[in-house]
């Protein structure tokens, strides 16, 4: 039976326990069951245990940094999903389909510009604030606290005893160099406390429309499964069984290899330009492939660049649906604000104030004149190599 998210709190089955029925007329029936335990495990976990959440939020932090996950906390945190028309799954969430070879097949051009052309369309209808269950969304903040001054130690321990959201990384150096070991690390210590279905990795720069964002990966989730279950009642094809995992962002293909500056890469060997990549301003991965990393995170080679060493480690699976959404704002510079916009990256704690209150292009007031252009818009082409692949405007 497909899931909903009415129901998506209950466990699957109830345990068999040994039954004693007293019928008239004297007839005594008596079920004797050997095992009583549950005929199946609970279905994800995803309410009841302590530590389980539909959503983890993984905040990459500077210790210093208290003026923005104070911001934070007081924005985008208070943000939580709304009951939105029933036809936005068939309308803008799109799963994609297994070929022949087991290959799964990526979200084409045409189909891209469709799904934002519905989008747009469904951000025009009234609003319905209808609360929906307990979607429970659990924000951690990465800090290493490794060599940290005895000062800096003391004020993050408070903010954990106040907020308890920090994510104490205590045998890391809190630095841009060590980025990519500071994902891995966070990841293993998220992979071993907390049940979880998606993780979203985010600068503490990026302002997130939790609500929309939450309420998108629901449907797609729901989505997923729902088809899923159809799929299992046909003749099965080659790839159809194996896990559908997902990693959701705004990709970039055929970056050029960094030389020189804070990005050097002296370790990346394996082309003369980068593999496509998921932008590190913010990402979705589904737990498998959290897991994945987490699980193989000593022997992965931790590129200068977080979000390249993911696409990196991931490029090998067939299984994965690579997401490109033009809604992730996610480069290294803010694109032109549109309000199809869900993740916003390079954003002050004044720009994610103005964001909360409605304001949507206050960074573009603020912009210095002279300076560089903003990263223009496209789609994914996936049937092209990398080189080719972001030629496509929105």
């Amino acid at each position: 039976m497909a899931l909903t998210r009415y129901h998506l709190h209950k466990r699957s089955c109830v345990g068999i326990v040994p039954l004693v029925c007293a019928f008239l007329c004297g007839v005594l029936l008596t079920a004797l069951i050997a095992n009583t335990k549950p005929a199946c495990a609970p279905l994800g976990q995803l309410y009841d245990p302590e530590n389980s959440y539909f959503l983890l939020l993984l905040i990459v932090t500077a210790p210093e940094n208290f003026e923005r996950r104070t911001t934070i906390r007081e924005t985008y945190l208070n943000l939580r999903p709304r009951m939105i028309n029933e036809s936005y799954q068939e309308a803008i969430i799109h799963i994609p389909t297994y070929n022949e070879r087991g290959q799964l097949q990526q979200e084409s051009v045409e189909t891209q510009r469709q799904l934002l052309a519905n989008y747009r369309a469904w951000l025009e209808k009234p609003v319905r604030n209808i609360k929906v269950i307990n979607f429970k969304i659990k924000p951690l903040f990465a800090i290493g606290l490794h060599g940290q001054p005895k000062n800096i130690r003391r004020a993050i321990y408070e903010e954990q005893r106040v907020f308890g959201d920090i994510l104490e990384l205590n045998e890391l150096q809190d630095s841009y160099a060590n980025l990519t070991a500071k994902v891995v690390q966070s990841m293993q210590k998220i992979d071993a406390k907390y049940d979880f279905r998606y993780l979203a990795k985010l600068d503490d720069d990026t302002y997130v429309k939790l609500d929309l964002l939450a309420e998108d990966l629901l449907s797609y989730y729901e989505k997923l499964h729902r088809e899923a279950g159809q799929q299992a009642r046909k003749p099965s094809k080659s790839g159809a069984g194996t896990p559908m995992e997902l990693y959701w962002g705004y990709f970039r293909g055929a970056a050029t290899i960094q030389k020189h500056g804070a990005w050097q890469e002296h370790d990346y060997s394996l082309c003369d330009r980068y593999g496509p990549y998921a932008l590190g301003g913010g990402y979705v991965l589904s737990k498998g492939l959290v897991s994945y990393i987490a699980q193989n995170g000593d022997r992965l080679n931790l590129y200068k660049s977080e979000d390249i060493a993911v696409g990196s480690w991931l490029a090998p699976f067939r299984n994965i649906h690579r997401r490109h959404d033009v809604r992730f704002d996610t480069a290294w510079k803010a694109r032109a604000c549109k309000n199809y916009h869900m993740l916003l990256h390079k954003r002050t704690a004044q720009h994610m104030k103005d964001l909360y209150a409605g304001e949507l292009c206050t960074h573009e007031e603020n912009a210095s004149a002279g300076s560089s252009p903003q990263p223009k818009e496209y789609f994914y082409d996936w049937t092209q190599p990398p080189s080719s692949c972001c030629k496509t405007g929105v």
